[in-house]
């Protein structure tokens, strides 16, 4: 069982507003300079990805100007895939979970014909790197068969997506996507605030898709769990990633198989954006489907 935390709007039509700059989603450069693509994940029933949808289900407006949808298209996948995993004490009945969960998330996201590059840190205690990109997943797998909890330590996520976060940007990433594990029982001990990590993102043009264990009872007045709440339920939507929460270690391999299906089955909005000396501020992208709901990222171009 998994419930999610990302608010729909849903009501005839679903519409998110996104700030905007020059938008590619990975495509190659179009035959008319004019073309602006947008990548969006469109989500169905059972958070099953639609990728059937039509230019005429679609709408995209910039600065309230409606656009020309000229086609909808398979986005490319991600460049870079970088794994975080809480091992503070907090996990610790997790962690066994875990290790299943993201080798059986691995092997999804290799079986295109286009693999990504997939590195992994821990963040029990400190950020760790415990193995860099590679296109090769030996050396993740067996990293990930390493991971225990730590006893003692508490969460540092907010700090290890702003290093990954920079990682990413040093390399030049063009379309990389992050995936964290959470356990929200345990304390966090970032000192960034959730803003800190949305510009971060934002500079990396990277997605944040977190998986978390839910706790029952959070004390929303210790600034350190409000922060990394904020990041969990609005600055992973503000991306274009998403949150999904479990109640049991037993659920995290349907939450990461259904993350792995969300990110590989995203799809590229191409639109046409009439010349102009000002950019535009804001995109605006609808859904005519009422069973369809939308991710899209607010950084879609760098």
């Amino acid at each position: 069982m998994h419930a999610h935390r990302i608010r729909w709007a849903v009501a005839g039509c679903v519409a998110v507003v996104v700030g905007v700059s020059v938008v590619r989603a990975g495509q190659q450069t179009p035959s008319d300079p004019r073309e602006r693509s947008v990548a969006i994940s469109a989500i169905g029933p059972g958070d099953k990805p639609v990728t059937d949808l039509k230019i005429s289900d679609v709408t995209v407006r910039e600065d309230n100007r409606e656009r020309e949808v000229r086609r909808i298209a398979p986005a490319p996948p991600p460049t870079h895939v970088a794994l975080l995993a809480d091992d503070s004490q907090s996990a610790k009945d997790a962690v066994q979970f875990l290790r299943t969960s993201l080798n059986g998330f691995i092997k999804r996201m290799l079986s295109g014909e286009q693999a990504p590059q997939i590195g992994f840190w821990t963040f029990g205690e400190r950020p760790t790197r415990r193995a860099d990109f590679s296109p090769n997943s030996a050396q993740v797998e067996r990293a990930i068969e390493r991971t225990f909890a730590l006893q003692g330590s508490g969460s540092y996520l907010l700090e290890a997506i702003d290093e990954v976060c920079k990682d990413l940007r040093k390399r030049k990433a063009e379309r990389p996507v992050i995936v964290a594990f959470v356990d929200e029982r345990g304390p966090e001990f970032s000192n960034l605030l959730h803003t800190n990590v949305a510009e971060t993102l934002k500079n990396a043009g990277a997605s944040l898709w977190t998986i978390t264990m839910q706790a029952r009872n959070q004390n929303m007045g210790v600034p350190e769990l409000r922060e990394r709440a904020m990041v969990l339920g609005d600055v992973t939507g503000w991306s274009g990633g998403g949150n999904t929460t479990v109640l049991t270690p037993q659920a995290l391999d349907g939450a990461f198989a259904s993350v792995a299906d969300q990110i590989l089955g995203r799809l590229a909005v191409t639109y046409v954006r009439p010349e102009a000396l000002v950019p535009p501020e804001k995109i605006e992208v609808t859904v005519k489907r009422p069973d369809v709901k939308l991710r899209v990222t607010r950084w879609a171009g760098r």
